[in-house]
């Protein structure tokens, strides 16, 4: 489960002065060197994607994913992590060289208020990670690129705020450059709650993957992609980016 950890401004500053090629932008972390950007979004893919094929137990709803694979992407990717990640593949992208590091305390990972100020978390909801940790790039769907979020608000819902990753070329199935995985969240109550109070009536939900393609023919309109589905509120890129 992931914790609600804030990060004191003394580790925070530590953290910047180690590494000058991480920079903080009206309180949001950023990586400033582009081959550090491009490893990590390299890693959020995979890592986001390969939930579907082996999902993880800290991933249980939408903003969970995010939160893993953001986080995982920015770890030394050793051997050993290798092997107690149990990916079904070990790809070869560098790692991100100049990155937050993690401790007793958690990860300065997520903007979680207003305040530039303020602590940064390692724990946020989807709400949280758009509304302080990215930035809208289009209500056109087909605008996403790989590692960009969609995000839809479902007001009807107890749980309304819903994120998708767009993965584009899967590197499992690369007969298509439209991937799309995200996590259902369980039904009827929130990941929290379910977690404080289990309860095996309730369907803990799961990962799956679909094409934009499809999505955007969905049943049901409200889950469409497209910019007259008031639900959809638009594709968002991470600001760390």
């Amino acid at each position: 489960m992931a914790h609600r950890l804030g990060v004191s401004r003394v580790v925070l500053a530590l953290t910047l002065v180690a590494g000058p090629l991480l920079g903080v932008v009206r309180g949001q972390l950023r990586l400033a060197d582009h081959s550090d950007r491009a490893a990590f979004r390299s890693w959020f893919v995979f890592l986001a994607d390969t939930q579907f094929y082996r999902q993880t137990s800290d991933v249980d709803d939408c903003a969970a994913l995010v939160r893993h694979a953001f986080r995982e992407a920015l770890r030394p990717h050793t051997p050993e992590w290798v092997r107690t990640a149990e990916l079904p593949l070990a790809p070869a992208y560098p790692d991100v060289t100049r990155g937050p590091k993690g401790g007793a305390q958690g990860w300065p990972l997520f903007r979680i208020s207003a305040d530039p100020s303020a602590n940064l978390a390692e724990f946020a909801d989807a709400r949280t990670i758009v509304n302080y940790n990215a930035s809208l790039v289009s209500r056109e769907a087909r605008a996403a690129r790989p590692g960009d979020l969609l995000y839809f608000r479902q007001p009807h819902q107890g749980s309304p705020d819903h994120l998708m990753v767009f993965v584009g070329r899967s590197v499992f199935e690369p007969d298509h450059d439209d991937w799309i995985v995200y996590h259902t969240g369980p039904s009827g109550t929130t990941a929290h709650e379910l977690l404080e109070a289990p309860d095996p009536s309730i369907d803990p939900g799961e990962v799956r993957k679909v094409r934009l393609a499809d999505l955007l023919h969905h049943p049901s309109p409200h889950w469409r992609p497209v910019p007259d589905n008031p639900n959809f509120v638009g594709i968002f890129t991470l600001r760390i980016l």
